[in-house]
């Protein structure tokens, strides 16, 4: 045994016995908290942008009522009206993507020491970002467009 050839040695000896996981646990304390805050951090970034892109969404749909309206009114099917909104949704998401790659390869440079075993530029996680939000945000209010009533918005017009 290991403690009574310590004691041995030296009786006054204080020493402290962890395991090897608990060892590594304590080493990466910091990495994994900052891991945790830039990742709650992204999932808020991701939640503003799909909101600010909902509300731009929903008030352009609110702009175009009757003009929506009347071509369903005229026969235009719902899938139509649906992408149409969604074509709207397709080139901000798109102008907002090109910038904010640009933006984010331009500053990976500075969390690229803090990621292991990821590339900064990710580009299956990139996609799945942008996919997530236009399909959410984007999806939403052109699909309540699509359930207009003709008659409703020709009589308030």
């Amino acid at each position: 045994m290991v403690l009574p050839t310590i004691a041995a040695v030296n009786p006054n000896l204080a020493f402290k016995v962890n395991p090897l996981t608990q060892q590594i646990a304590d080493s990466l304390a910091r990495e994994r908290a900052t891991a945790l805050v830039s990742g709650f951090f992204g999932v808020l970034a991701l939640l503003l942008a799909g909101l600010g892109l909902y509300g731009v969404t929903t008030y352009a749909i609110v702009r175009r009522r009757a003009e929506i309206g009347i071509r369903l009114a005229l026969g235009a099917e719902a899938s139509s009206v649906v992408r149409l909104m969604l074509s709207r949704v397709a080139l901000l998401v798109g102008t907002g993507t090109v910038a904010g790659v640009a933006v984010s390869l331009w500053l990976s440079r500075l969390v690229a020491p803090l990621l292991y075993g990821l590339q900064p530029g990710d580009p299956a996680t990139l996609l799945e970002a942008v996919l997530i939000v236009a399909a959410v945000a984007g999806w939403l209010p052109a699909n309540r467009a699509a359930r207009i009533d003709p008659a409703q918005v020709l009589r308030d017009g």
